[in-house]
């Protein structure tokens, strides 16, 4: 079942905090990344300790914002959740690579200072992905009248978790997912740790039920995909394995 939301949260590093203010400040993506990557637990830190503690420890660095998977997991996402501002975060470059002379003006220049820089061919390319999820009925449902890019925070077993909804709406959370393989998306779920996600998430958003809507990259398929209570139980199951992996070996 779900919990309560507290008001108050200690974090891994011992700090109390109330949860008012780091959710406010977990909308600042150098802090949602960098240093709640390691005062909290999460679900790709899940992963990490399931891997074993030299795994974990070698991945609480603070994260690259500009690697590749991240930057464009940013760009799809605001290109679907948040299309009203995406001028506001990016100015594009008409640029064939980042090496291209054009492009390093721009990261230069003063013009463009407080956006992120990207190549005009990714956000066509971002667009495409975007079409393809609008143009399914089933999706476009899913991401109608709902709150976006919510951040969360509460207590699991007795430890910090954060996380960032994609979409909440109803009773529901709906996060958005690329592949390069959809038809193997049951055996991919759970190899990258999708069904912990899904439990952590409904724990500690207070929602009832995780959707998936899966795109692929290479031939924009969608599908969307409910997390059973099976799947929802293994990610349970996941949790409490990295947790006792982190206070056996680091503790709390």
């Amino acid at each position: 079942m779900p919990i309560p939301t507290p008001k108050e949260i200690k974090l891994l590093d011992g700090t109390d905090w109330a949860v008012s203010d780091l959710i406010e400040k977990m909308y600042d993506n150098e802090f949602y990344y960098g240093y709640l990557n390691k005062a909290c637990l999460s679900s790709s830190s899940c992963k990490k300790l399931l891997e074993g503690i030299e795994s974990y420890q070698g991945s609480r660095e603070p994260l690259d914002s500009n690697a590749k998977p991240l930057r464009d997991g940013r760009l799809i996402h605001v290109s679907l959740l948040e299309q009203d501002k995406l001028d506001d975060y990016y100015h594009f470059v008409d640029a064939s690579t980042r090496r291209n002379k054009a492009y390093k003006e721009a990261i230069a220049s003063d013009d463009f200072q407080g956006k992120e820089i990207m190549l005009l061919k990714e956000k066509v390319w971002a667009k495409g992905i975007i079409d393809a999820v609008l143009d399914n009925p089933t999706a476009n449902a899913l991401f109608k009248d709902a709150d976006f890019e919510k951040p969360g925070i509460g207590y699991i077993q007795g430890l910090p978790f954060r996380g960032k909804a994609d979409c909440l709406r109803d009773d529901r959370i709906v996060d958005l997912k690329t592949t390069s393989d959809i038809d193997n998306w049951d055996y991919n779920m759970y190899y990258y740790g999708y069904d912990a996600q899904a439990y952590i998430y409904t724990r500690i958003f207070n929602k009832k039920s995780f959707t998936f809507v899966i795109v692929d990259k290479k031939t924009l398929q969608v599908k969307t995909y409910d997390a059973t209570e099976d799947d929802i139980e293994s990610g349970k199951e996941k949790v409490s394995e990295a947790i006792g992996c982190y206070i056996a070996n680091i503790g709390f």
